[in-house]
């Protein structure tokens, strides 16, 4: 099918796509339920803690990631963004170093004998997190 439609001039073109950006940002700057916050901090601590499991780690940190992709995208259908991602970088590496550190408590599980390394780096995974739950709430101009 042929587009007859009068071609947009290069301004005309500019600020369409300016105000599309802005729409996205204004999506992915969406404030979110203060609920959100605790329960993914201990939900990400509860990851990290499946590798002190002396059986089924796998099938257990399979349901706490799916336990985490579900009340995520819950929240975000409520809120009519289920798969935008907030565009503050404090927020986003508060999730990144909070990942790192479950990674590294499923890794060290199995070298190190006591539990406290991993217990420590559960915590900190949770407190990375909260930290950049607060940089997130406080740039949506939410009230704290």
């Amino acid at each position: 099918m042929e587009n007859i439609e009068r071609r947009p001039s290069p301004a005309e073109a500019r600020e369409a796509l300016a105000s599309v950006a802005r729409a996205q940002k204004a999506v992915r700057d969406t404030p979110w339920p203060t609920w959100l916050y605790p329960v993914n901090a201990a939900l990400i601590a509860g990851m990290a803690l499946t590798s002190l499991l002396p059986q089924h780690r796998s099938a257990a940190l399979l349901a706490v990631a799916l336990s985490i992709v579900g009340v995520n995208v819950t929240a975000g259908y409520r809120m009519g963004a289920p798969w935008a991602l907030p565009t503050r970088r404090a927020f986003l590496a508060a999730v990144a170093a909070s990942t790192l550190c479950v990674v590294a408590a499923v890794a060290i599980a199995d070298v190190v004998e006591p539990a406290w390394p991993v217990v420590v780096l559960a915590v900190a995974a949770a407190v990375i997190y909260l930290a950049g739950g607060v940089a997130h709430r406080a740039s949506t101009g939410r009230p704290r």
